[in-house]
């Protein structure tokens, strides 16, 4: 049974009764509500106290400044900081000119990417690895081009942005993400290989937000791990992300086990919903509902209820009765397939 701190009035009621029940009548005649007053402070002063060290005793509970405690304790990184976007851009001019590197190039709407690694332009072309400037998701671009703040003498000044574009950059990570991984690491103190050994480890990696470990990916004894990047303009990690994580899953493997570093295949559900009524604010809620759920229940081999879905519409404040003539069915998810929202109709 839980205890109730009692309010501050209760503590005085409670004071002032003592008074009356063993004070003399000296202390009685004096300033005893006073006194009561006084005393019932300090108390529930320290009631709060206890309440608030019961808090941060729970990592669940904690404030932050005890949260980031329990993160360094229990984390082996601790919490993930922000990450600068890096990609690929290329150029052409004359060959054996070269780009140094800090050479700065800009976006049409004013972000600014540094080049990390001086290079020769080899048959007139020289690929670029550029670095954004400001950390964070605000430096991801997935294509287009870029000009050169101070052009280079025998070099275009326009870059093109690879395939693959500048991507990576992650916000820091947010304290309420920090709680979910201290308490993950709570609730799977061992780190013996298990799934959700590897789904940890990957979550340690700046910019994956979501990862599902898929045992028996290749045979026994090995597993596959498939994973998203949220903060990114697109979720399914390109070429070089697969490659890190799977660098930073080597180094924390057993040697016992073999893992497989997966960029996820996108499986897009499209919505068609009719609701009453029907108003622009209503169709943002049911919406943001949807793709709550979707990040929720549609992982790899997961299934994608059709009871679930239909909930949640009818559980969005504002909704009297809606009809759902898409997804008519349950959405099952392949080996390696996340759900992603697709098109969303409302007539």
């Amino acid at each position: 049974m839980s205890y109730e701190i009692p309010t501050l009035p209760a503590l005085i009621k409670r004071t002032e009764a003592d008074f009356e029940r063993n004070a003399p009548d000296a202390l009685r005649r004096a300033d005893a509500k006073v006194a009561a007053r006084a005393l019932s402070g300090a108390a529930y002063e320290l009631y709060g106290f206890q309440n608030w060290i019961a808090r941060q005793s729970n990592p669940a509970t904690c404030d932050e400044t005890m949260l980031l405690s329990w993160a360094d304790w229990r984390l082996d990184d601790g919490p993930k900081d922000a990450v600068a976007a890096v990609g690929l851009a290329s150029v052409a001019g004359s060959s054996g000119v070269l780009v140094d590197a800090g050479q700065l190039y800009q976006s049409k709407d004013g972000r600014r990417y540094v080049v990390s690694e001086a290079v020769k332009l080899v048959a007139g072309r020289a690929n670029l690895k550029l670095i954004a400037e400001d950390v964070g998701a605000l430096g991801n671009i997935e294509g287009g081009t870029l000009t050169a703040v101070t052009p280079v003498t025998g070099v275009n000044p326009d870059a093109e942005i690879g395939a693959e574009g500048i991507v990576g950059g992650a916000e820091k990570e947010s304290i309420e993400a920090l709680r979910s991984r201290v308490q993950a690491a709570f609730k799977n103190p061992s780190k013996v290989g298990s799934g959700a050994d590897f789904e940890e480890w990957a979550l340690e990696v700046p910019g994956v937000t979501r990862a599902w470990a898929l045992p028996r990916w290749m045979g026994p004894g090995t597993f596959g791990l498939a994973f998203v990047r949220d903060g990114d303009p697109d979720i399914i990690p390109t070429a070089s992300q697969v490659a890190e994580v799977q660098a930073y899953l080597d180094i924390k493997r057993p040697v016992t086990a073999e893992v497989y570093a997966l960029a996820s295949e996108a499986k897009a559900l499209n919505f068609r919903v009719l609701l009453t009524p029907d108003s622009t604010a209503l169709r943002v809620a049911v919406e943001q509902s949807l793709r709550a759920l979707i990040d929720d229940e549609g992982g790899p081999g997961k299934t994608l209820l059709n009871t679930h879905v239909r909930g949640v519409i009818r559980n969005t404040p504002g909704v009297h009765d809606y009809v759902l003539p898409e997804p008519a069915a349950d959405v099952v998810m392949g080996p390696n397939q996340v759900a992603v929202a697709g098109v969303f109709a409302w007539t």
